[in-house]
């Protein structure tokens, strides 16, 4: 059985909007991708059961230094 996951838009004041949901891991990763394509902002992907957060596009990296 295909997971459901929820898609959610992170804004540079910290907070976030619902924007889908989508069933299965390949559909997920595909409405991500179209998605981030459309936005600069951070996306991520959470398992609501768990609330484990699956997958981001556009997430700000931070550089470590040496």
């Amino acid at each position: 059985m295909d997971r459901t996951y929820d898609i959610f838009e992170k804004y540079p004041d910290g907070s976030s909007r619902w924007l889908a949901v989508v069933t299965g891991r390949d559909a997920l990763l595909e409405r991500l991708n179209d998605l981030s394509s459309t936005t600069t902002n951070e996306l991520f992907a959470i398992y609501m059961p768990t609330k484990e957060i699956i997958a981001t596009r556009n997430a700000k990296t931070v550089a470590k230094t040496a």
